[in-house]
């Protein structure tokens, strides 16, 4: 029987930048975690001029629960690579391959970040103090928010918390904008094991090292 501990624990303290001894005397989860890394250096050639499938989410999810009722048991470890394969690549395409500040939607580009002036009407940049900084992000997708470098608010995927509320298709997220600093914005594209130390450059280092893909905004507040 094929080794599974890979995907099941060895890609945890892979994206954690853990050793794992265990890897190192398995040639199941050797070429495991090789395959995962072939993926990761594939993915920046995947889904170019895509526009992406606003229905990408549901489409996985009833694939796999159509393996898990057809697939017998001793074929579980195959299907659980593969589908893990296929849910990152779907994750990378949805989330967009425009410009830094834009994901795709149903209806044409929009930013993920919101401006809410008191008063006012919704608006995109231009950011005021006293203004309603709002993110909305997908099901998947853990945020991180810096005031100076510094992180101020962390929502987790599927977690509610004071500044993060579910949404029928996701997690809205919320901060006042107290300070005339630049805030910034790191949504993952799937959730993370790491817990953040709360410095944006050691944050993001450590993101970069584990292999995390996430998107990076800027909102600079007068």
């Amino acid at each position: 029987m094929s080794c599974e501990r890979y995907w099941r624990e060895g890609i945890v303290l892979v994206e954690r930048g853990l050793d794992d001894p265990h890897r190192d005397s398995c040639e199941d989860c050797m070429r495991a975690h090789a395959s995962r890394q072939e993926l990761i250096e594939a993915l920046p050639l995947i889904g170019a001029g895509s526009t992406g499938d606003p229905y990408w989410q549901a489409k996985v999810w009833q694939r796999i629960e159509g393996e898990r009722a057809r697939a017998p048991w001793r074929w579980r470890w195959q299907l659980s690579g593969a589908l893990t394969v296929v849910c990152i690549v779907a994750l990378w395409i949805g989330l967009g391959r425009g410009r830094p500040d834009e994901v795709r939607t149903r209806d044409g580009i929009q930013s993920p970040i919101k401006i809410i002036a008191e008063g006012a009407p919704m608006r995109s940049g231009d950011a005021h103090v006293d203004d309603l900084l709002r993110v909305t992000v997908g099901e998947t997708s853990d945020v991180w928010i810096y005031r100076a470098g510094r992180l101020v608010l962390q929502c987790r995927a599927r977690h509610v918390s004071d500044g993060c509320t579910l949404a029928p298709h996701g997690m809205i997220v919320e901060l006042r904008l107290s300070i005339p600093v630049t805030y910034r914005v790191i949504i993952t594209a799937a959730p993370v094991a790491l817990h953040p130390r709360g410095v944006l450059d050691k944050d993001v280092e450590a993101l970069e090292s584990a292999g995390v893909l996430y998107k990076e905004y800027s909102v600079p507040v007068r």
